[in-house]
């Protein structure tokens, strides 16, 4: 067989695993739903060292300062801490004292949060910790950190409120959430099988 018919057989076999790949998500998407994405808090047993705090939007640093404000930890880390919704400003402005702040300027990405933060956590010596982010990146959060940390210290996880809800049908919005939690729960479940 001349190596063009092989090329086109071997494009060919990448365009149908592509196609097939496509669907399948669809299908995983349509039996799992949104609600697979969202997971319930796992409150601690009592105050910890530290809330970790990833940026996103403001509604997850409201949500670790309400936290911080009744009393669930004596310090909070701001992971990205550069982005509006993550400031150490806009902390204060929610009740937060500045000397409980530590400041994590760097992540880009979940992925980043967990690792930073977890160094941040070694340097300070931290045992224990609130994650704190939105509910619909609950799951890929939660998978992340525990990777990455290990159980190099005891992780909890409170998630804010973002309205994200497939009981009232979903938004364009809510859909291309969906759509982008699913395909990131894929890519980070094989990037972290390989770390």
């Amino acid at each position: 067989m001349p190596p063009i018919h092989k090329l086109k057989k071997v494009i060919l076999g990448f365009f149908l695993s592509f196609v097939l790949f496509i669907i399948g998500g669809a299908i995983t998407i349509f039996i799992l739903g949104t609600d697979y994405l969202t997971m319930d808090d796992s409150p601690p047993p009592s105050t910890t060292d530290a809330i970790i705090v990833l940026s996103g939007n403001i509604e997850r640093l409201e949500h670790g300062a309400e936290l911080f404000r009744n009393g669930g930890a004596d310090h909070m880390i701001l992971t990205n801490s550069t982005e509006n919704g993550t400031t150490k400003k806009e902390a204060i402005s929610l009740g937060v004292p500045g000397q409980a702040i530590i400041e994590e300027p760097s992540a880009q990405s979940t992925y980043e949060n967990a690792k930073f933060s977890m160094e941040v956590i070694k340097e300070e010596d931290f045992e224990s910790a609130i994650v704190v982010t939105s509910d619909y990146h609950s799951r890929r959060t939660k998978m992340t950190f525990d990777d990455i940390y290990d159980e190099e210290a005891d992780l909890y996880y409170s998630f804010a409120d973002s309205g994200f809800a497939s009981s009232d049908g979903l938004s364009e919005q809510e859909k291309m959430i969906t759509f982008s939690e699913y395909a990131k729960i894929i890519g980070y479940s094989f990037r972290l099988l390989f770390e």
